[in-house]
């Protein structure tokens, strides 16, 4: 009975994660927290996630363009984010097993390299549209 709370619980966290997000963010790009992307203050690289903080308080406030803008991949992920969620509780209150959009060790593999890849392209002049739209994250 208690592992059907367990995707409401997840779900929770989620909003309070999105809320988070939604009253931190600032459409000037200016966070109102203190810490940033350690790897970029190192580098000065961006890193697959900088920008995802900013991304989920543009979507937030419903802006998908500045959204795309610090992180293309934070919108893309949501989506699976919240099908996979959707399914899990589904499943979960149904009693059926969980189906699952991503799963195996190939599926694991693609989304590592698709990460870097990311990384990589993000940082090249011929990928500046990937850039996380700020100078510091």
């Amino acid at each position: 009975m208690t592992t059907r709370f367990a995707p409401l619980a997840a779900g929770a966290a989620g909003v309070v994660w999105m809320a988070t997000a939604r009253l931190t963010y600032s459409p000037d790009g200016v966070s109102s927290l203190p810490i940033g992307c350690p790897f970029k203050r190192l580098t000065g690289l961006d890193c697959p996630g900088c920008g995802s903080t900013r991304s989920l308080g543009a979507l937030a406030h419903l802006d998908l363009g500045a959204a795309l803008d610090h992180n293309v991949l934070v919108p893309i992920a949501l989506v699976f984010v919240v099908v996979s969620w959707v399914l899990w509780t589904w499943s979960t209150w149904a009693d059926r097993p969980t189906p699952a959009l991503v799963r195996g060790p190939g599926a694991i593999m693609t989304i590592g390299v698709v990460l870097v890849g990311f990384a990589v392209v993000r940082n090249l002049d011929v990928g500046v549209w990937f850039a996380s739209g700020l100078s510091s994250s």
